[in-house]
């Protein structure tokens, strides 16, 4: 089957990978471009491609926002004067276009990929671009739509997707009860990255690398209250909610970073604290789960009811109830590193053995089958 991919990526993960990894990117083919981006690691859902391709599956994989990257498929296939209809700020060869307000240029190149790709399953990762108008432009150009979905619940409609998958049980049954078909699918590890990994042994004895914002409240609360009582290595933006009080927090701050370089510092962290997002509930389900143990060190994530699913605590992974649990366990494990490098490891195995998208694709095929 021919399987067409399309999500979107953060920009700064745009700007490292054209400014800072790979200068001269933007003039390279389209192919090219796909590929220095995935040797950049930055996870969407392309990550689905080499298990798809292991089984014999034809997959083209779509970054909607990469400007680069879809101005040279444009180009490609004789479609430049259509690309130049698009925007009102066409500047072939950086990673930023300004779209006026009738088109947006980042659903209309995709909607031309799908007619010229003709795929048979169309999966779509940012359901807030991708939902039924888009797939009423492109009717009789593909097979089956899929979307996927683990975030603030989309208000738009999406009806007429074929199916959507999600990690949090949850919103399985949101999706539902709109009439949609919906199936729970975790998200898993890409473990092609551990070679480029460099090995120097952790650096950082307790690390957080996400954002804190006003949507983040609960987050935001739990890291003040843990940044009291222990040093905190802080890589990504702080934006703290209104009220919370910061003065004294025992924070070391560092700028957002993506893609390898994410992963390398969380390889080079012994602790890493995960906590999710408000919109999980009551229910485990981020990346960071199989980011932090896949690469080898301690995951220390907020305790839900579904983690025994995926981890054995204090075997696989350690959880805690709240910021207080959390700052006694973290003061156990400073005083035994022998126990905490058995979980870093046992994690780390576990992910490995049970969570990267081979253990996935089966699920997803049998979806469109």
């Amino acid at each position: 089957m021919r399987f067409l991919i399309v999500d979107t990526v953060y920009p700064g993960f745009l700007s490292w990978l054209y400014n800072e990894r790979s200068p001269g990117l933007a003039a390279k083919s389209f192919a090219e471009q796909v590929e220095g981006q995935d040797q950049g690691f930055f996870h969407t859902a392309g990550a689905w491609r080499p298990a798809l391709e292991a089984l014999g599956h034809e997959v083209m994989v779509v970054s909607a926002n990469n400007a680069p990257q879809q101005l040279r498929w444009m180009v490609e296939n004789d479609l430049l004067d259509k690309a130049k209809m698009l925007s009102d700020g066409l500047v072939f060869g950086t990673y930023i276009l300004r779209q006026n307000q009738e088109v947006n240029w980042q659903t209309a190149i995709v909607r031309e990929q799908v007619k010229k790709f003709r795929p048979h399953v169309l999966l779509c990762a940012n359901l807030y671009m991708f939902d039924d108008d888009f797939l009423t432009s492109v009717e009789g150009s593909y097979g089956k739509a899929i979307g996927q979905h683990a975030a603030v619940m989309p208000r738009n409609s999406l009806k007429k997707f074929d199916a959507i998958i999600s990690s949090l049980p949850h919103q399985v049954q949101l999706f539902r009860d709109q009439g949609i078909r919906a199936e729970m699918i975790g998200l898993a590890f890409d473990e092609r990255l551990l070679p480029h990994l460099a090995q120097g042994g952790p650096q950082h004895e307790v690390a957080f690398v996400g954002s804190v914002s006003p949507s983040h409240s609960g987050r935001a609360h739990f890291l003040r209250d843990v940044a009291r009582e222990i040093p905190l290595d802080f890589w990504g933006e702080m934006q703290w909610p209104e009220g919370i009080e910061t003065a004294g927090l025992r924070i070391r701050a560092n700028p957002a970073v993506y893609g390898l370089p994410m992963y390398q510092i969380l390889h080079d962290s012994q602790i890493v604290l995960n906590f999710h997002l408000d919109a999980a509930g009551d229910y485990a389900n981020n990346l960071r789960l199989f980011e932090v143990t896949g690469v080898g060190a301690l995951l220390m994530t907020d305790d839900k009811k579904n983690i025994g699913d995926y981890f054995e605590p204090d075997r696989d992974c350690v959880v805690f109830k709240d910021a207080e649990d959390c700052v006694k366990k973290l003061i156990a494990l400073k005083e035994n590193p022998d126990k905490r490098r058995a979980i870093a490891a046992a994690g780390q195995e576990r992910t490995l053995k049970d969570h990267s998208y081979r253990n996935r694709v089966g699920p997803l095929l049998d979806l469109i089958s």
